[in-house]
């Protein structure tokens, strides 16, 4: 692959963008000294925004494209590998997001691209396309671009890490974030590593490794590697030998609006400039935040999503893993005798690794308390801890110091908080300790926080816990000028507490808030916070539209072993994927929130109807919707996760809570689920067939 340079003076893309879906197919013509990036789109896949291959590469086309660099890009028309593969002969890097493993567009044409990678052409691989079957596909994706994505050793759970800056022009012009997103994580890479450079890396939380042993969801490798604390890396730079070319592979892209997240995408448009042999901007490759209306513009057609089903496990629970089982180890470390041993342990060790380990298993145990009397011994351990060459040990050890009451770690932290030259992990870590130890100076801090974009989402979420009059005016006033999950997290926090509710109300009804962007489950506590003057504006959300034994009789008479025969097995596990999977997990994919269906009597039509048209019939206690009052007003609506004698975790849609019971005024226990009723009536009787027949199936089956 030849070297270029990137000339900034006569940077122009000559390529007409049009972003209507019909029109929307090759970008540019190449001419013949500009840098040639063609994108190849997979098939629809998964539910309505999230791997939506199309609109994602037309999203980074056209910034490529209006970034002033002497660039040519080309989103090819048709879905998977090009009918006239000539289009791929002068390209300087491909951009592959599609379908991955058995459904790879790059299955059959292997030797024909390799042909292409061995002349020092580029490849960019993103999310699902980075998983490769065993054997050649594997061998091929190691070569060409450093690793790969492989069964029963790497991982696919949704999680939100937090990456700090690398030494690697890909970050030019990044600052460090955080993203929720399906990160895969413990990837195949080539042997010792040569050539490979980490981009995006953190260490997953014990809540990554949850579900039981599966091809995706856990084995034995990756729970020994998170539990060693080894730092995952979920996006990579490859170097082939020799300089014959350069790869890069980018786990995220599930959840199509994180390409809204200014540091994501910028990311990954300075890989595709770096595999096409080109130096990356000094500030990283330019380029302006989607719109509402771009983001879903060129989305591929699937089924609306619709209220989410739910039926009920008759399966034991999966055995506890590794991490799991560490994790219960450690929970017990809050005894005045422990924290001594613990603190001692601290003062004898000189391995920063194991220094840090010690402090995380402390936090582990201390999490969610507040001004806990500090072991004897702590003082002594803190200023040796303080003077560590390792910056992981200093924070570590900072946070610690602030749940033992000291003055003087708050400060510390608070300071880094309002540096904004600092690394901002570093101050996300530090702001999230100040809100678990409710530091009064917080409540004016945050609003400066709301226009500072590093934390502009955390502070947002930290308002939940730190009460202010004043706090749905701050976040309202800046709700229009919100990406997606920054008004998710506004409407999160705006229905934590009663007055915050009242004004998110108001602002529903004057469109400051559209109606759409409030989610069933919040729809939920808002009707428990507010009543009547909620419920006459939304609407009853318990209200069934039919009567549950006519509706279980019309779905029967539908669902004949002749009709579900003709369904479509595959269109139904992407309806699962679209309507079920954020809150059930099933074959070890999709969520916690609610039970897992593996194991449920799902051959039974009259047991699936009868939970899905009726979910709150009989709902088991550990999924029963528990709504918590604290002493401070805030309100708190999911799922109990974990409990003891000082703490509950309480688990909600994309986050969780450690609460205090100390902290608790009022506990509740619904008789409702959290899923709304009428499901089946807002689908269409193929699609209802569709799902059925996959929510059936005795083993796993292929998307569409």
């Amino acid at each position: 692959m030849k070297s270029k340079t990137i000339s900034s003076a006569l940077a122009v893309c000559c390529l007409l963008f049009n972003s209507e879906p019909s029109n929307a197919a090759t970008l540019g013509r190449p001419g013949p000294d500009k840098t040639k990036v063609v994108f190849i789109s997979g098939k629809p896949s998964h539910g309505p925004m999230a791997h939506e291959h199309r609109a994602g590469n037309m999203i980074l086309a056209k910034r490529l494209a209006a970034s002033g660099l002497d660039i040519d890009a080309i989103v090819l028309p048709e879905a998977g590998y090009p009918k006239d593969a000539t289009v791929l002969q002068d390209a300087d890097t491909i951009v592959i997001f599609c379908t991955g493993h058995g459904g790879h567009v790059l299955n059959p044409k292997l030797k024909e691209f390799d042909v292409l990678m061995k002349k020092g052409k580029g490849v960019v691989m993103i999310h699902w396309a980075t998983e490769a079957v065993k054997g050649d596909p594997g061998d091929q994706f190691l070569e060409w671009m450093g690793g790969f994505c492989d069964l029963d050793w790497s991982v696919n759970p949704h999680w939100t890490p937090t990456f700090t800056p690398q030494k690697h022009e890909i970050w030019n012009g990044v600052n460090g974030f955080s993203a929720n997103d399906e990160w895969y994580y413990h990837m195949r890479f080539v042997e010792d590593r040569a050539g490979l450079s980490p981009i995006l890396t953190d260490l997953p939380g014990p809540e990554t490794l949850k579900r039981p042993n599966g091809p995706r969801s856990g084995n034995p490798h990756v729970r020994k590697a998170v539990a060693n604390g080894e730092s995952q890396h979920v996006a990579w730079a490859y170097e082939r030998p020799n300089g014959k070319g350069r790869g890069f592979g980018f786990t995220g892209g599930h959840v199509h609006m994180n390409w809204q997240n200014d540091n994501y995408r910028k990311i990954m448009l300075n890989a595709i400039v770096w595999t096409a042999g080109l130096k990356v901007p000094r500030n990283g490759v330019r380029s302006s935040t989607p719109s509402e209306k771009e983001m879903r513009s060129n989305l591929d057609p699937k089924p609306q999503r619709k209220p989410r089903a739910k039926a009920k496990p008759t399966a034991k629970k999966a055995p506890p893993s590794f991490q799991e089982l560490r994790q219960q180890a450690i929970k017990k470390l809050d005894s005045r005798k422990s924290l001594g041993l613990l603190a001692n342990a601290l003062g004898d060790s000189k391995e920063a690794g194991t220094q840090a380990a010690l402090l995380r298993g402390m936090l582990a145990g201390l999490e969610g308390r507040r001004n806990v009397t500090p072991p004897a011994n702590w003082r002594e351990a803190r200023e040796r801890l303080n003077n560590s060459g390792n910056a992981e040990v200093r924070q570590l050890a900072l946070r610690v110091s602030q749940i033992f009451g000291d003055r003087s770690a708050a400060g510390e932290a608070l300071a880094l908080v309002r540096d904004s030259a600092a690394n901002s992990a570093d101050r996300r870590s530090a702001l999230q300790s100040l809100v678990t130890q409710r530091n009064p100076q917080l409540k004016e801090l945050l609003k400066s926080l709301l226009d500072d974009g590093a934390l502009r989402i955390d502070a947002i979420r930290a308002y939940a816990a730190i009460e202010n009059e004043n706090a749905p005016e701050l976040i309202l006033s800046r709700y229009a000028g919100l990406g997606f999950q920054g008004r998710r997290a506004a409407v999160e926090t705006l229905t934590s507490r009663k007055n915050y509710a009242q004004a998110l109300l108001a602002a529903m009804k004057n469109k400051t808030v559209p109606k759409a962007d409030l989610p069933v489950y919040l729809a939920r506590s808002l009707s428990s916070l507010l009543g009547k003057p909620f419920t006459r504006y939304y609407g009853d959300i318990s209200e069934l539209s039919q009567d549950k034994a006519a509706a279980i009789a019309k779905y029967k008479k539908l669902l004949t072993t002749e009709r579900l025969a003709k369904a479509d097995v595959h269109k139904g596990r992407q309806m699962f994927q679209a309507v079920c999977a954020s809150c059930h997990t099933l074959y070890g994919e999709g969520g916690e929130l609610a039970p897992d269906l593996t194991g449920s009597n799902r051959a039974d039509i009259d047991y699936i109807l009868l939970n899905m048209i009726d979910p709150s019939a009989d709902i088991p206690d550990a999924y029963k919707l528990v709504t918590i009052q604290t002493r401070d007003g805030q309100s708190l609506a999911g799922t109990i996760a974990q409990e003891d004698d000082q703490r509950v975790v309480i688990r909600m849609v994309g986050q969780t809570q450690t609460v205090l019971k100390s902290d608790i005024a009022n506990r509740q226990i619904s008789r409702m689920s959290m899923m709304p009723e009428g499901l089946l009536t807002a689908l269409p009787d193929n699609m209802v067939l569709d799902l059925v027949k996959y929510l059936q199936t005795k083993k796993p089956v292929a998307l569409p």
